[in-house]
């Protein structure tokens, strides 16, 4: 589940410390750096991101790149940026390879997450270093042993015995995400990227899969378009008491501790101390334990190189060190921490005391690799659109489906 929602405005240029030319002063050199867009509060953290790089190196200029609004990250919208920098989400990873637009990196990932690691390398080569770590957990109140005891999510469904389960599974993105986690727990990854790479109608055991885990869903929840947009909203719904557990990213726990800070008067909310985390259940208690984990990581433009090189590999350098990593969510006060999950697992934060957990639940994961990968997922996450129920008022889904 990716933030659906478009950042208006993710260009950003901050000239403003730059070091004016005169005598003994840096060389002035502009890094186009094109971050990932979808995590909380882009716009601030890429901002900061700016300053503190930038007040290191003397002479450096940072331009951050969007994405042409008309266009989609995962569709066309990342393989056809101009930049110097690129965060990649690796699933798209051999696409930008195979396209020429990036070039094998020399460098170590010692404290890198080992499923990190094997999601930037092809080959034999590093093409990225890694930076997040996403991918589904599941949450829900801590001292609920039936959730915390169930392997399967048969065991799940009968945890919860008609308490409701919070999910997003709308949108051909999500569910082609939902489709690769389900398949390859019934078959294992390479299997399951052969079948998705084949083309065809899904699997009918997945649909069937993904029906049993909608059933959990409150009516009008789950396969919501309206809800589907709205970020953060099932995660806020979790700890204002709508359900008994709730399935989602590592940051959206940004909008889960947001939504708590902000709880109406009179309405009960839940205590951040008392929100708990876990893996996914398999299907089936033989199941291969590893799960479906996704990877963004940073490269650099093929051709890159001198001054623009060195600042390129500098920025990357800082930006997934522990001081980068504590800039960018080490929070202070009242406000909320941004739970992305750093492809570090080491690194603790203050005021955010689920890291270890988290690290703990994704350890172990793989992801997709092949090329070409995404593309299909998001085909056949549009005919699961289609098979999956949906609200009939929803006349926009209901036309793109054949009747």
């Amino acid at each position: 589940m990716r933030w659906t929602r478009t950042l208006a405005a993710l260009l950003i240029l901050i000239a403003g410390l730059a070091f004016a030319p005169g005598a003994g002063a840096a060389e002035a050199v502009t890094l186009r750096v094109a971050l990932y867009p979808y995590v909380p509060g882009a716009h601030a953290l890429f901002a900061q991101v700016a300053r503190e790089f930038q007040q290191r190196n003397e002479g450096a200029i940072l331009e951050l790149v969007e994405v042409d609004p008309r266009k989609d990250y995962y569709d066309d919208g990342l393989l056809t940026l101009d930049a110097d920098v690129f965060e990649i989400d690796t699933i798209l990873l051999s696409d930008m390879i195979v396209a020429g637009r990036i070039a094998p990196l020399d460098i170590s990932l010692a404290g890198f997450s080992p499923e990190a690691v094997e999601a930037v390398t092809r080959n034999g080569l590093i093409y990225a270093v890694p930076h997040w770590l996403c991918g589904n957990f599941l949450f829900y109140r801590k001292g609920d042993t039936a959730i915390r005891a169930a392997v399967t999510w048969a065991d799940l469904l009968q945890a919860l015995q008609r308490r409701p389960l919070l999910a997003d599974l709308f949108g051909s993105l999500t569910l082609g995400e939902w489709y690769l986690t389900m398949l390859s727990d019934r078959r294992g990854l390479a299997a399951a990227q052969d079948a998705v790479l084949a083309g065809g109608e899904p699997d009918e055991a997945v649909v069937a899969d993904l029906k049993a885990v909608l059933a959990a869903c409150p009516a009008g929840s789950c396969r919501s378009r309206d809800l589907h947009e709205r970020a953060g909203h099932y995660a806020g719904a979790f700890v204002r008491g709508e359900a008994a557990a709730y399935i989602g990213y590592s940051e959206t726990l940004h909008f889960a501790l947001e939504a708590i800070n902000k709880c109406p008067r009179g309405l009960w909310c839940l205590d951040p101390d008392a929100i708990a985390v876990r893996r996914l259940p398999t299907l089936a208690k033989d199941s291969a334990p590893e799960g479906i984990g996704w990877v963004d990581g940073l490269a650099i433009a093929a051709g890159l190189s001198g001054a623009k090189q060195e600042l390129a590999l500098k920025f990357i350098a800082f930006t997934t060190s522990a001081d980068g990593y504590r800039g960018a969510l080490q929070t202070q006060g009242p406000e909320a921490p941004r739970y992305l999950l750093p492809a570090r697992p080491e690194l603790t934060f203050a005021n955010a005391p689920l890291y270890p957990d988290l690290a703990a639940a994704h350890a172990g994961r793989k992801t997709g690799t092949r090329q070409g990968l995404n593309a299909r997922l998001r085909a056949l996450g549009a005919k699961l659109n289609c098979k999956l129920p949906v609200d009939p008022t929803d006349t926009r889904t209901m036309a793109a489906c054949p009747p």
